[in-house]
């Protein structure tokens, strides 16, 4: 396997004239990617290969570069094409973010969450794992969230998992309890889109990276909700948020429900039928919480 990594790295020309691997290392293979760690007589890097995209590398590189703006999140790719992606190094010393200080956390999300634009979705289509994500732009969230999230990804679960027609009917009738009550919010937001505790490093000196973004722009109380699904953080995370960035009045009592539905949909396409349960719980939720009948 070292051998051909370094065929692929070599017949590119992608290191400096001089430079030579010391170590490859397959960190981890994930969705379609293979993960490595690259050491040569320069740097580390981190290295993935993905063979069956045509685009996600390149999806990738663009994403990076539009979210330099933030130390959190800021990447440098030293080469990028349809099948290699060569990037900076982070030393990640800990997965455990407990100790983190929540509240600062909370506080630099709310920062990251600035930049704005006049529509949601974006420029271009991104990935949430291997799974594509559609981003065609909209001057409405709740038509971005219904059609381009939820009636798409319903599409697709559809088409790939076993739904009985209870579970489809609980999921209309949600979505039309949703179409009823979601409110535009007052802005569009650039949102990172996928972070959980393994998408968040930590070194020695604990400096944080952000990594693997699924980029677009939307409500930023979405970005909360895919947070809290995860467990990722507790109380203090929304406090240090809500300090630099209020949070709405309904994001307790309804959005965290609403939003949730959607990553759950795209971890049963990703993950399998298991998460089709966490879907219905929620459901079944609003559907006795707001007596609605189906």
């Amino acid at each position: 396997m070292d051998s051909i990594v370094k065929n692929l790295i070599y017949e590119r020309e992608i290191l400096s004239i001089g430079e030579t691997i010391i170590n490859i290392s397959l960190i981890s293979v994930n969705y379609d990617f293979e993960n490595y760690y690259l050491e040569t007589t320069n740097r580390r890097y981190s290295l993935k290969i993905n063979k069956k995209s045509v685009d996600q590398c390149s999806v990738i590189n663009r994403m990076y570069n539009d979210i330099k703006f933030n130390p959190l999140t800021s990447r440098e790719i030293y080469y990028s094409d349809p099948e290699i992606l060569l990037m900076e190094y982070f030393q990640a010393e800990s997965s455990d973010i407990r100790f983190l200080n929540q509240h600062i956390f909370g506080e630099s999300i709310a920062k990251f969450h600035t930049k704005r634009e006049s529509y949601y979705g974006y420029g271009y289509d991104t990935y949430i794992g291997s799974l594509l994500q559609e981003n065609k732009m909209s001057q409405s969230w709740k038509k971005f969230y219904l059609n381009q999230r939820f009636d798409c990804l319903l599409s697709k679960m559809r088409e790939a998992l076993s739904i009985n027609s209870e579970l489809n009917d609980k999921v209309l009738i949600v979505r039309d309890y949703i179409d009823r009550n979601l409110s535009e919010p007052s802005k569009s937001t650039l949102i990172h889109g996928d972070i959980w505790s393994g998408n968040i490093l930590v070194d020695n000196d604990r400096n944080l990276k952000i990594i693997d973004p699924a980029l677009f722009y939307a409500d930023n109380e979405y970005e909360l909700a895919y947070i809290y699904l995860n467990g990722t953080f507790s109380r203090g995370f929304y406090d240090g948020y809500n300090h630099n960035n209020p949070i709405s009045n309904d994001f307790w009592s309804f959005k965290i429900y609403a939003y949730q539905i959607i990553p759950l949909m795209q971890y049963a396409l990703l993950e399998g039928p298991i998460y089709l349960k966490e879907i219905e719980k929620i459901l079944d939720f609003l559907i006795k919480r707001e007596k609605l009948k189906y």
